[in-house]
């Protein structure tokens, strides 16, 4: 693998070719050749594991000397397809393998990678590949004809298939014999493009350059530092930028093997044998998944070292009984598709708190900043704002006219979400900017609000909004899930217990005028809660 290369430049900034280089080091600016393809694979042990498959007994393992063979394999088919640096190619497979190989294939042919969630279909994944302008997709013959049947026209590009189901290499597709070795990289050539969610409008194509691999350090910490012998697993899809980047390619720059798997239904009970059966150590998993955990009531043989969770809010219920039963830490973890891994909970950085989302990691400039962009002060709310340039941050988002990224206009990245300084660095979240209740004067964060009422051991889930009011601007109302066996109406009192909740925990100005029990919560496709669906007419 060679020497670190840790050389100051002439501002004494050291310039960093590898994400492990980055423990200790307060100052640093990625190396002009840069790229994700030898940070995660390439500088590699050849001979180390890579890859372990969710096989009924042994898992089967694959090294990273067999990935890296496979990606320049891969990388030969898409240029023999016509295939060139900057090209999209888009990605529709779950996690496996054959992913992991072509995710490497599409990096070292120099194109940049579109991964697609496999739970899209239809217009979902046809709006993707018509905006990118992709000019292969590469999925199994079980993804193609779910698109075909969800009404998503893929014949207008080139059609790749891996072999079989979960199967390894293209199909038939032999490769470029003088596809050697992987394109040259650099911190700011565009290497992801990535779909956000579309919690404000339709999903937006977000542009990562390489550089986006080594902003991610503080997930490092998140793990309580990567560990020999750690092995990890993630239930998210490699379609999501946190599913992408913290459970394929941050550990792969740590040399941690992966699990490639993803369940077609969530099942905590094969979860947890997975874990004893691969050895699991670290874990990322939404806390959806880790209250289906927790109603499981069933520990793992043996406490994982870290977990981390992220995505959305984390309650304090699943937190707790996750601490107890599942992993020695949990921490919490903040970001978004345009700037990812920002703020969060680590023991290694410091004590960890359940109230607040953290503080920002290392090699971040956060600010929470007010309308006008000025910083706020003390106790006052703000949006989280990070400042450019920012490796993690976007190149800019996806032009399908220019068919290149729109850089930031501005010196922040403003994320759109609210937060205030609780103390020392930890920050509150306060939920989206467009989400903020805004009543007799007051702002007030709706996930404040929901803290309170899932305090009470009736409810599991909330989601609070603002109502229109004449007299007051806006009055609170939450929606509620209550707990299984519980009948679908609330009392007097319960009602009475939910607004004294409320009071006591924000304050009297944000008692709570409305309840409705629901079935469930709207929610985006990545499980991110969208309240402004519960403040449309029908509500």
């Amino acid at each position: 693998m060679g020497a670190p290369r840790l050389a100051p430049d002439s501002a004494g900034v050291r310039t960093v070719s590898r994400l492990r280089e980055l423990r200790g080091v307060p100052r640093w600016s990625p190396a002009p050749d840069y790229s994700i393809t030898h940070d995660a694979l390439f500088a590699q042990d050849p001979d180390a594991v890579a890859l372990l498959t969710a096989a009924p007994h042994a898992p089967e393992r694959i090294t990273f000397g067999e990935v890296q063979r496979a990606a320049l394999r891969i990388g030969g088919v898409l240029r023999a397809h016509g295939v060139r640096p900057g090209d999209r190619v888009a990605l529709y497979l779950d996690p496996s393998p054959a992913a992991a190989e072509v995710v490497f294939g599409v990096l070292a042919a120099g194109a940049v990678l579109l991964p697609i969630p496999r739970l899209l279909t239809g217009t979902s994944v046809a709006h993707r590949l018509g905006d990118s302008g992709a000019k292969v997709l590469v999925s199994d013959g079980a993804g193609l004809d779910r698109l075909r049947a969800t009404g998503c026209d893929v014949e207008d590009r080139v059609v790749l298939t891996v072999d079989g189901a979960g199967g390894r290499g293209i199909a038939g597709q032999p490769g470029d014999a003088e596809f050697g070795a992987p394109y040259p990289g650099g911190p700011s050539r565009p290497a992801l493009l990535l779909y956000t969610s579309g919690t404000s409008g339709p999903p937006k194509g977000i542009v990562h350059g390489h550089q986006v691999l080594l902003g991610h350090a503080g997930v490092d910490c998140a793990f309580e530092f990567f560990e020999a012998g750690d092995v990890y697993y993630g239930t998210a899809d490699w379609g999501w930028i946190g599913g992408l980047l913290l459970g394929l390619l941050v550990p792969w720059a740590f040399g941690v093997p992966v699990v490639a798997h993803r369940q077609a239904r969530f099942d905590p009970d094969a979860t947890l044998d997975l874990f004893a059966r691969c050895g699991v150590t670290t874990a990322f998993l939404p806390p959806s998944v880790l209250r289906l955990l927790q109603a499981n009531d069933r520990a793992p043989e043996r406490r994982l070292r870290a977990v981390v969770t992220g995505g959305e809010p984390a309650g304090r219920s699943e937190t707790a009984w996750a601490r107890r039963h599942l992993a020695r830490a949990v921490n919490k973890a903040y970001g978004q598709t345009e700037a990812n891994a920002l703020i969060g909970d680590s023991g290694v950085l410091g004590t960890v708190d359940d109230d607040t989302m953290g503080a920002p990691y290392p090699g971040h400039r956060i600010a929470l900043l007010d309308d006008s962009g000025q910083e706020v002060g003390p106790g006052e709310t703000g949006e989280i704002a990070v400042g450019l340039p920012d490796p993690v941050a976007m190149l800019g988002v996806w032009d399908a006219e220019t068919e290149r990224p729109l850089p930031p206009a501005d010196a922040w990245h403003r994320t759109g979400d609210l937060a205030r300084r609780a103390y020392g660095r930890r920050l509150e979240y306060l939920g989206r900017a467009d989400d903020v209740i805004k009543s007799r004067g007051y702002r007030i964060g709706p996930s404040e609000i929901e803290d309170a009422v899932l305090k009470h051991a009736l409810v599991a889930e909330a989601a609070a909004v603002g109502v229109p009011d004449d007299k007051i601007g806006q009055h609170v109302k939450v929606f509620l899930r209550l707990v299984d066996g519980v009948p679908a109406e609330l009392d007097a009192s319960l009602r009475a217990e939910l607004c004294d909740l409320v009071a006591a925990s924000v304050g009297p100005h944000a008692r709570p005028r409305a309840f409705e029990v629901v079935a469930a919560l709207p929610r985006t496709e990545t499980g991110k809660l969208l309240r402004r669906r519960l403040t449309s007419p029908t509500h």
